[in-house]
């Protein structure tokens, strides 16, 4: 029923005055909803596809709202939201969907999800993860044309779909910092065992150079929280690292404060050191967030807790990454991997 399909618990809106589902289809709207979260590399790969049909189709009876369903406590703040609408460019409605009540309403589980309600107030299509773009266009289309738009004069948007590294013969999975993860049966994104002995404990680690394929290895004094693991230095001459090997051709990391304040920024910049295979990254391997330091390093800022895109290989490869610091509190959650010739 269309009531089902209401936004509900809603913290607000960007981009838009509230929206009613039930009264956009009232009146001959067709409504994709997208639920996403702005550390997702996943949802920042269809972006560009979410407004190419927002742009193309919204004067012909289509309605795009992003629903932001947050994966972290601090994906919660409105203006988190806010700086990643606008460090994206996005341009559609975007609902705050701080508490999860929408999503937990539609019965999602993953990000990106797409719902296509038509006129008759019914999900007539569904779409999980990636791809599927010229699917999810037709039906659109197909959807419009069905409560009497006249499309004969407009062309399909024309976003190219990324290209899949022609060497891509596999690709590391998404590792987790925090023991919510790693806990779990198909966990085990740490690959020290004293990483499991005690949660919330400040440890000192020593990597002894073992590398299994799809953990990470600590070296240094870090914490193990519930959704990161963080560094826990004694002094600022005390350095820590987080490494691991790696199949893909691009890296990207949700980093950031372990206690950010209330405008969402971290209360202390981090400073990371990257290397890749034991050395700094060159200008045609770096990821769009990499800068150089003074002494040749490629480096990380840290303020605000996102994602950032670290690693842009011109070739997929088998690599080793290492994110040193000697900054305190400095929290590592998620790290995911692409095996697209561009993009994150």
């Amino acid at each position: 029923m269309i009531d089902d399909l209401e936004l509900v618990g809603l913290d607000g809106w960007i981009n838009s005055n509230p929206l009613s589902v039930i009264d956009l289809i009232g009146s001959g709207r067709v409504v994709l909803l997208d639920f996403w979260t702005y550390t997702c590399v996943n949802c920042v790969r269809t972006f560009p596809y979410l407004s190419a049909w927002h742009e193309t189709y919204r004067e012909h009876g289509l309605t795009v709202i992003g629903v932001h369903s947050p994966e972290f406590e601090f994906e919660k703040l409105p203006l988190n939201v806010q700086r990643a609408v606008e460090r994206y460019g996005l341009t559609y409605a975007v609902a705050l969907d701080g508490n999860k009540e929408t999503w937990e309403r539609y019965g999602n589980r993953f990000w990106p999800s797409k719902y296509l309600i038509g006129a008759g107030g019914e999900v007539v299509f569904r779409h999980f993860g990636e791809g599927g773009y010229d699917e999810t266009e037709s039906v659109i289309r197909a959807e419009l044309e069905a409560v009497g738009n006249d499309l004969s004069g407009v062309a399909r948007s024309s976003v190219a779909e990324p290209r899949r590294s022609e060497a891509a013969h596999t690709v590391t999975r998404e590792l987790y910092g925090g023991y919510k993860n790693n806990y779990l049966s198909d966990g085990l994104y740490a690959g020290q065992d004293v990483y499991y002995e005690t949660p919330d404990v400040a440890v000192e680690y020593t990597d002894d150079g073992t590398r299994r394929r799809g953990q990470f290895y600590l070296d240094g004094v870090w914490t193990n929280s519930l959704n990161a693991v963080v560094t826990a230095n004694r002094s600022d001459t005390d350095s820590a690292y987080f490494a691991f090997d790696f199949f893909a051709t691009s890296v990207n990391s949700v980093l950031g404060s372990s206690q950010p304040d209330s405008a969402g920024a971290g209360q202390d910049n981090h400073e990371v050191v990257v290397e890749l295979d034991g050395r700094s990254l060159s200008p045609d391997e770096a990821g769009a967030d990499i800068e150089w330091d003074s002494e040749g390093n490629s480096v990380l800022q840290i303020g605000e807790t996102r994602l950032y895109q670290i690693v842009a290989l011109p070739e997929f490869g088998n690599h080793e990454l290492k994110l040193t610091t000697n900054s305190e509190g400095l929290a590592v959650y998620t790290i995911t991997f692409g095996i697209f010739e561009s993009g994150p």
